[in-house]
């Protein structure tokens, strides 16, 4: 339970470091934004504070969610997987997400987006193919058209540009 305090407190440190020096430093926000979501600024603030408040989590509730109903440990260390396996899995992780960014320019966001998600929710576990289609499609679709439709921010679409009409 120490180690996961220490591990809260740097999560919070990092989440508290990246949203009131790191963002300011780095992001350039004009003061005349039409829509506070659309800043520049307001995800990346999000996702800090998010960060912070998962620190804020783990510092003051240690252990949480890892035991079963019956105080057993959910998973045995001897089940975890090993680092080399961990490492090959961030890696296989880390080119899908490198081959999506080279994609962008050819064949836009939302078509490999789509691909992207679908074999990242194979490659978690997940085999219910249906559900996995449906989320594939659905989020970069809905991604598309709020930034498109909502934010009035283009969506690089690549060879597919022409349906853009």
């Amino acid at each position: 339970m120490r180690a996961e305090r220490i591990t809260g407190g740097g999560v919070l440190a990092l989440g508290l470091l990246v949203f009131f020096a790191l963002i300011p430093a780095g992001v350039d926000s004009p003061a005349n934004v039409s829509h506070l979501s659309l800043a520049p600024d307001f995800w990346p603030r999000i996702i800090a504070a998010v960060l912070a408040l998962m620190g804020l989590f783990m510092l003051l509730h240690p252990g949480r969610g890892q035991t079963g109903g019956d105080s057993q440990p959910v998973e045995s260390p001897a089940a975890r997987p090993s680092t080399a396996r961990r490492l090959l899995r961030l890696g296989v992780v880390l080119a899908a997400l490198f081959g999506f960014y080279v994609l962008i320019p050819r064949a836009g966001m939302v078509a490999p987006g789509i691909a992207f998600i679908f074999a990242l929710m194979w490659f978690a576990g997940e085999r219910r193919w249906r559900l996995m289609a449906a989320v594939a499609a659905a989020t970069p679709l809905l991604l598309y058209f709020f930034f498109t439709q909502v934010a009035g921010i283009p969506i690089p679409l690549g060879v597919f540009e022409a349906l853009r009409g």
